[in-house]
């Protein structure tokens, strides 16, 4: 069985909902208005008697008539005026005798006529009462509220029953459907619109026209739309994060093989030439120290790249708000000795700087590039190193690198053409490592001449 939309639903609902109204509003019409209607003519028949019964009390008999006359016509009741054993009747809807026995109650069920005809007590109602005249004599009053327009009124309504529900109903029709498109038009384009986003389209967006609850949904639907889209943004950076490392690992792995070939076939050279005692290569001593010194230049260069990779992992993970201040500070203070020795001065100028990243990475980063400044700065020269504003400077005296340099300055393992002695050439993947790690936490940096030397720069903004 096929199920039904959201709007023949909701049509079907409300139009069963009128069509129980309608049929109860009918039935209640038709059974409780000859009730309230008798209910309050029984009230006025008491009220009228009452009301008789005062404007009589202490009266003479002729005013007492007189009275009765203008009150039957006012109200449209008949009065029935006992004295003396005479009865006086005062008419004001229909021109009947009431006949009763004289001293006795009057039944109240059944009414007869003067003419021996009786009327249905449903159809009138009967009040009665007792009162003394301005002689003290006790007369009798008797009032007859006629109540016959119910039953016609009644009748009428059930007459009238089949037109008001085909009106009723036509209403229902007309209003069901209104309010049906009234109720699904958002609903239906809420559909819509997730339909489009589930297809995951761009630009797409709910239309609020409304503060109700309906309007906050569709407020939710596109905030929620634009942290889906976020999140997805972020996943594709992400990603081509994770691909580029794995592009700069590839790389890596390359210059790495073929960084190692050139040692290692020298190493083996050097120690097949010292087993066979070959020329030069027989004082042992002198080429086992050159091979050791060879080896951990190797093993130095494995551990920089080992770490490398290590820290490129774990670049993002980790994170907590750093100072980097105090890790520029720690870091002046390891390198204060080698700085010592090359007659180097460090001038850090550092105030409260704060940035959220992994402590390992940043150290590192800080770590390679005070050690290259250190390592090429000229003999004498000043290292300034500036720590405020979200900004990191590591600024070193030494001979500009030109622009073909500055090219190649990033790429593993690669060196300038100047040296300033041998201690200072280290791995050649420094700047490389510092390199990937800022793009990957994506920093923005800048490596560039000034005047009398070489600034870079990390921005933490």
């Amino acid at each position: 069985m096929k199920r039904l939309k959201l709007f023949p639903k909701t049509f079907l609902v409300s139009m069963g909902l009128f069509l129980a109204l309608i049929v109860l509003m009918h039935l209640l019409i038709y059974i409780l208005m000859p009730r309230l209607y008798l209910d309050r003519k029984q009230q006025e028949a008491s009220e009228s008697l009452a009301s008789l019964e005062a404007q009589l009390k202490g009266r003479s008999l002729s005013q007492m008539r007189q009275i009765c006359q203008r009150f039957s016509i006012a109200k449209n009741v008949s009065i029935t005026l006992t004295a003396n054993g005479r009865d006086d009747y005062f008419q004001g809807f229909q021109t009947i005798n009431i006949v009763t026995d004289r001293g006795k109650s009057a039944d109240v069920d059944v009414v007869k006529i003067a003419d021996g005809q009786s009327v249905d007590p449903r159809s009138v109602i009967l009040k009665q009462s007792s009162l003394r005249d301005a002689d003290g004599r006790k007369l009798s009053v008797r009032l007859l509220v006629n109540v016959e327009p119910v039953k016609q009124a009644k009748l009428a309504t059930l007459h009238a029953l089949p037109y008001t529900v085909s009106a009723s109903l036509l209403v229902a029709l007309l209003f069901s459907y209104c309010y049906s498109r009234f109720i699904t038009k958002p609903i239906r384009r809420m559909a819509k619109v997730t339909t489009l986003m589930q297809r995951l389209e761009k630009g797409v967006q709910y239309s609020v026209e409304s503060s109700d609850e309906i309007g906050v949904l569709g407020r939710n639907i596109n905030e929620l739309y634009q942290s889906l889209w976020q999140t997805i943004r972020s996943l594709e950076q992400e990603n081509r994060r994770i691909s580029k490392l794995e592009k700069e690992r590839l790389v890596l792995l390359r210059a790495t093989s073929h960084e190692l070939k050139t040692p290692l076939a020298s190493l083996r050279i050097m120690l097949e030439n010292m087993q066979l005692n070959i020329g030069e290569y027989q004082d042992r001593d002198r080429y086992l120290a050159e091979s050791l010194a060879q080896v951990d230049r190797l093993t130095k260069m494995v551990n920089d790249i080992l770490r490398a990779g290590s820290l490129a992992e774990n670049a993002l993970r980790d994170e907590k708000k750093l100072r980097v201040d105090q890790i520029v500070a720690e870091v002046i203070d390891d390198y204060r000795l080698l700085a010592k020795a090359r007659r180097v001065t460090c001038r850090p100028d550092l105030a409260s700087t704060f940035v959220k990243a992994n402590y390992d990475m940043m150290r590192h980063v800080i770590s390679n590039l005070v050690s290259n400044a250190v390592r090429y700065s000229e003999a004498g020269s000043v290292v300034k190193v500036t720590c405020r504003q979200h900004r990191l400077t590591v600024t070193n005296e030494c001979q500009p690198l030109t622009r073909a340099q500055l090219q190649r300055v990033f790429d593993p393992f690669y060196h300038t053409d100047r040296q300033v002695s041998p201690e200072s050439d280290g791995s050649g993947v420094g700047l490389y490592i510092v390199k990937m790690l800022l793009e990957a936490k994506g920093l923005e940096y800048s490596f560039s001449p000034v005047k009398q030397g070489m600034t870079f720069t990390i921005h933490f903004s």
